[in-house]
């Protein structure tokens, strides 16, 4: 899977892009605030269907303009097509692939895959249980129609819920209307979560083989799914749907009062969690910010590794301005660990921070106050 060729129209600070991508590694060089990240980010949109920096549409139209467009060939097991995203001030997003127009955005999923590693990644293991919450819905929704539903169906049934709490706070007698909602709450809920842990167990193999490499072997990494109910207990695939429904009803019966009184809904997997540990050890609480680093590292890897396994092909990966930091062994092990199989999407203020030793195959583009003005 990659991008052949991608054009950009009045996005961001890009009033006319064409360039044609390398199958492979493309590194993409130029000063701060050029345009480089708004290229990763419009890869990411005709991915995914939403930027990973705003939640304003309006924000990726340049100044001047009244409509930004994205347009990309695609090559991927399904063939090739090309996928369009055209972004407007005064409608809803419209996307194209192969020329037909999308009735949803949630359709978008699942023609380009991607993997994005920008410096808010960084924050994955220390960072919010939300974080980690987004980081392995998204790996899914991406590859499993499935797990969209489930994971939209839940969020329906739980906004639901949430309003009759609201409304039955003062009002004992309407209490008895949430078995309404209980009962598509633990069906969707337990779906999502045991879903969750099965992936989480898969990339934990993964990522504890990619770490080790980039380490040099001087550390274990574990990565655990913990669900919200009882003792936080780890959930593997030794624990069935079943199971995780039945802690699920239980958790609703003894949250119910405290429920009643806050008026929200104070269980399910809206409240999970990802664990990492270094030999052992809660990465939380005793991890060096570069043993971060080389965590989140490993679990980029691991991400490529279990969409593979999935769909039967890698995504593509954007590797925003992360790289540079790393010393020179541990970049290139993980340069080395994608070699020529992935295509790569790597922006860098410094070329010479990438050795030649670093690269397989490569291609490089300069960007300028939104332009590219070399390639080569």
């Amino acid at each position: 899977m990659h991008v052949r060729a991608l054009e950009l129209s009045h996005y961001r600070n890009y009033r006319h892009l064409v360039v044609n991508l390398d199958p492979c590694l493309n590194i993409f060089v130029g000063d701060n605030a050029q345009g480089k990240t708004n290229l990763m980010e419009s890869v990411y949109l005709l991915a995914t269907g939403r930027s990973h920096r705003t939640f304003r549409d309006t924000d990726l139209i340049s100044w001047d303009g009244e409509e930004a467009q994205i347009k990309a060939q695609v090559e991927s097991g399904m063939g090739s097509f090309t996928m369009r995203v055209i972004l407007a001030r005064n409608h809803r997003k419209r996307f194209w692939v192969g020329g037909e127009e999308l009735r949803r955005q949630s359709e978008l999923l699942g023609y380009v895959n991607v993997v994005l590693f920008c410096p808010d990644d960084l924050q994955l293991v220390k960072g919010s249980p939300s974080l980690r919450r987004h980081f392995i819905d998204l790996c899914l929704a991406q590859v499993s129609k499935v797990y969209r539903h489930d994971l939209v169906s839940y969020n329906k049934v739980l906004q639901q819920r949430n309003n009759l709490l609201k409304d039955t706070v003062g009002d004992r007698g309407r209490a008895d209307l949430l078995s309404i909602w209980d009962e598509q709450l633990i069906q969707y809920g337990s779906q999502v979560m045991h879903r969750r842990a099965l992936a989480i167990e898969l990339m934990a193999k993964f990522a504890a083989a990619s770490h080790s490499r980039i380490s040099g072997g001087d550390e274990i990494l574990g990565m655990c799914y913990q669900p919200f109910y009882g003792n936080m207990r780890k959930v593997t695939s030794s624990i069935s749907q079943e199971e995780i429904a039945q802690e699920f009803a239980k958790a609703l019966d003894r949250n119910r009062p405290q429920e009643l009184r806050r008026g929200t809904t104070l269980v399910g997997p809206q409240r999970d969690d990802i664990v990492f540990e270094i030999d052992g050890k809660d990465a939380r609480q005793f991890a060096s910010q570069g043993q971060q680093r080389t965590v989140v590292l490993a679990t980029k890897l691991a991400e490529l590794e279990f969409m593979r396994e999935e769909v039967g092909e890698y995504p593509i990966l954007l590797l925003d301005d992360v790289l540079s930091e790393l010393d020179f062994s541990r970049r290139s092990a993980f340069l080395e660990t994608i070699g020529n199989k992935v295509q790569t999407l790597l922006t860098t203020t410094d070329r010479g921070s990438f050795r030649s030793t670093d690269l397989m195959r490569s291609q490089e583009y300069t960007i300028s106050e939104g332009q590219l003005i070399s390639e080569g």
